[in-house]
């Protein structure tokens, strides 16, 4: 099937079919990238935002600056 056809067919589809293509095509490039993308029982370490208390200080900074400016 020529790509044109292809992208004709996805523009039709309902946003979830589109959102399901997305996430099987991540999924393939994955695949074809690295075999060994994600190894079965091993650790990945994933950002969280607990315990950043710097940054919500940053924020809550940022804030009454701007809450400052707006009533100042």
């Amino acid at each position: 099937m020529p790509l044109a056809e292809l992208m004709s067919q996805i523009q039709e589809l309902p946003k979830i079919d589109k959102l399901r293509l997305m996430q099987f095509l991540a999924t393939e490039l994955v695949k074809e990238e690295d075999a060994n993308f994600f190894v079965a029982n091993r650790e990945y370490p994933v950002w969280s935002p607990y315990n950043c208390s710097e940054a919500a200080n940053v924020l809550m900074n940022l804030l009454a600056t701007k809450q400052q400016e707006k009533n100042g």
